[in-house]
């Protein structure tokens, strides 16, 4: 019975240690990942950010930036900005939450500048949208962020 006891814990001490071995380097990629976006900052050249939102934050503007959302940004953004789209699951990096503050505190010529140029998983948009049309997208997407 006793060698028995043996095999049985020094069996099981293998599958956990094959485990942990499985483990390590997911944990180590995705410390990595999420390091990279620490570290990495989205710089934004100076143009950009100086750059004024020649669209006006009107009922139209919006509604058109609400139509462009739905077809272009809410797969991975979710439907109310969260982050939370059904693609974000299939994404290496979380997509941005559009309602925290981070957001609102970045001018619109750099949301304008993501989301034309893109970067890593976040498209580029540069081709498939006109300058108004992501004039209206951040005059959209600054209906996301509310104080509480």
């Amino acid at each position: 019975m006793f060698p028995f006891f043996i095999f049985t814990v020094t069996k099981n001490n293998i599958e956990m240690k094959r485990k942990i071995a499985l483990l390590i380097p997911v944990f180590l990629i995705s410390f990595f990942m999420l390091q990279s976006q620490v570290n990495n900052p989205w710089v934004v050249p100076e143009k950009f950010v100086e750059m004024d939102n020649p669209v006006k934050a009107d009922k139209n503007s919006v509604s058109e930036g609400k139509k462009l959302y739905k077809q272009h940004c809410k797969i991975c953004h979710g439907k109310d900005g969260q982050g939370d789209g059904y693609m974000a699951k299939n994404l290496e990096v979380d997509p941005s939450d559009l309602t925290f503050e981070d957001i609102d505190i970045q001018k619109d010529g750099e949301l304008f500048y993501k989301i034309k140029t893109g970067r890593d998983e976040m498209h580029s948009y540069k081709v498939v949208l006109e300058e108004k049309d992501v004039w209206n997208l951040v005059n959209y997407i600054r209906t996301f962020y509310s104080e509480e």
